[in-house]
């Protein structure tokens, strides 16, 4: 991979930042380990669960904190533990997310379109799209482009 790993100051940003619980270690320990920042990945249809296909850029620590603090959908979905950690190549702008607040070591990765956010902090759950149902499972299906 051609990305970059987050430096000790990024994961101080992420933990100072975000809401306590929403970088669980393992997480951080990704973005540590392996050059994720920057990368592009796609999934083939039949690979993602909602049979749409994806195509995303991983978000740098900075883009994960402006999405979860600035952007929408990430202010409105942040409370209910949704991490933001990719941007979409595909010309949606649906962000995609982990589900980290559910003591899951090997979080789902969704897509969360952005048109439902809304300015009263709520968001229906079941509009967000499950694109695998493990971050595991989407690094051995994706492809790096």
């Amino acid at each position: 991979m051609t990305g970059l790993k987050a430096s000790e100051e990024d994961i101080n940003q992420l933990v100072e930042q975000l809401p306590d619980g929403l970088v669980p270690s393992c997480i951080l320990s990704l973005l540590k380990s392996f050059p994720l920042a920057g990368v592009c990945f796609s999934l083939d249809e039949e690979d993602d669960e909602s049979e749409f296909g994806a195509d995303l850029k991983w978000f740098t620590v900075r883009q994960m904190c402006e999405e979860a603090l600035g952007g929408y959908p990430g202010k409105v979905v942040l409370k209910l533990g949704y991490l933001p950690v990719a941007s979409c190549l595909a010309g949606s702008g649906d962000p995609y997310f982990l589900k980290v607040l559910n003591d899951n070591d090997d979080p789902p990765l969704v897509r969360i379109p952005h048109e439902l956010a809304s300015d009263d902090g709520e968001y229906p759950e079941s509009e967000i799209e499950v694109v695998c149902r493990s971050l595991s499972q989407f690094f051995n299906r994706a492809e790096i482009d």
